[in-house]
């Protein structure tokens, strides 16, 4: 398992996320919710747990 932790604008992470859905090799255990970043009103994190796929 590998945990990933992808920073930026909300809607960037989403689009990421769903072409991280796409891989075909990598199975997507998790994905956390957005959360903003302290101090900014721009940036937030997303984190998700990816493992190679059987």
């Amino acid at each position: 398992m590998v945990k990933i932790r992808l920073l930026g604008k909300k809607e960037d992470m989403h689009a990421m996320i769903k072409r991280i859905y796409q891989i075909e090799d990598v199975q997507v255990i998790e994905t956390s919710d957005f959360y903003m970043n302290k101090g900014t009103s721009k940036y937030g994190r997303i984190y998700t747990e990816v493992e190679p796929r059987k």
